[in-house]
């Protein structure tokens, strides 16, 4: 959909509301309920994963709109107090794991608001603690708003790979001191993002573009809420959630990604310069995986864009 007028978003989002979450959920529908033999060895040591498309048996996929017991959906109520949980529930045991229940002990903190990019734009910083302790995992938002809008503003909201301040050369972008995967060519030295890191990723990110349009772009970095390395899961929000974490449903980076943008979400519903009915959610690669598996779960956002997500995503 091009980024056209507010209106038009306004009546795109009211008439796919329902059906983004049902496309979300029969693409993640495509596959867990239709050959499940192995799924009870799949967290033993003699489990062997398979990257190879020929040696996967015939299969039939599952239609949507039967449930378990074999009952048709032929409408809304069974839909949602029916057949939608049972395919959430499914891809929990069997992909990403099982997300936490809320609700949840998260605060919010707005670090900076001020006029950003010679005045085009108003540049939020807000940060988001994740649990109880205050010495515990938290991410902050870096949120840009048309300076022009006369009301709230449309959203797009993603998470990002190299930290808030790859996105744009923006010096007053708070750098994040947090792990990252090694990259010289990004300015990452010794797993930590320096002044070279600025600006690294904004041929991604255009946001100039974005806020021309009339729309607001929020961000964050994946690594603040699940550090992208195996340590057990020791690190990141993995130990606040034990209940989650070491048995068969055991919650995975990406479902935990995917919970990290709900709790941006909290906060953006609760910013006045948002239209919280507005917010659209996006990734890339993995986090194109956790855009959808977030939009899936949460229906508070009105749009979900996967971009490049493969096997496992929108493929």
């Amino acid at each position: 959909m091009p980024l056209s007028n507010r209106s038009t978003l306004s009546r795109t989002a009211r008439s796919t509301r329902l059906s983004t979450v049902i496309v979300c959920i029969l693409v993640l529908a495509c596959g867990p309920e239709a050959d499940t033999r192995d799924a009870t060895t799949s967290g033993s040591d003699d489990f062997a994963a398979n990257y190879d498309e020929a040696l996967i048996p015939d299969y039939t996929l599952p239609d949507p709109l039967v449930s378990l017991s074999g009952a048709h959906v032929t409408d809304v109520d069974t839909w949602r107090t029916v057949r939608r949980p049972e395919i959430l529930a499914s891809y929990e045991q069997h992909v990403f794991g099982e997300t936490p229940k809320g609700p949840f002990e998260t605060s919010t903190e707005v670090l900076s608001a001020e006029p950003a990019l010679a005045g085009v734009a108003i540049r939020k910083e807000v940060r988001v603690q994740l649990t109880a302790d205050p010495a515990g995992p938290a991410f902050i938002i870096l949120l840009y708003l048309p300076n022009s809008a006369s009301g709230p503003t449309p959203t797009f909201l993603a998470l990002n790979f190299y930290g808030n301040a790859s996105v744009h050369a923006d010096p007053d972008i708070t750098l994040s001191a947090e792990w990252m995967r090694q990259n010289d060519d990004f300015g990452i030295v010794d797993n930590r993002a320096t002044e070279a890191t600025r600006g690294v990723r904004s041929s991604r990110w255009p946001v100039e573009r974005i806020l021309e349009r009339g729309y607001g772009l929020a961000t964050l970095y994946y690594g603040d809420i699940d550090p992208d390395y195996d340590d057990g899961f020791e690190n990141g929000v993995h130990p606040y959630f034990n209940d989650v974490v070491g048995g068969p449903n055991s919650w995975s980076s990406i479902g935990a990604w995917s919970w990290g943008l709900s709790r941006a979400m909290d906060y953006l519903v609760t910013d006045a310069d948002v239209d919280p009915d507005q917010v659209m959610v996006m990734g890339h690669s993995r986090l194109g995986k956790a855009a959808l598996w977030a939009g899936a779960q949460d229906e508070r956002f009105a749009i979900v864009i996967s971009n490049d997500s493969g096997a496992g995503g929108a493929a």
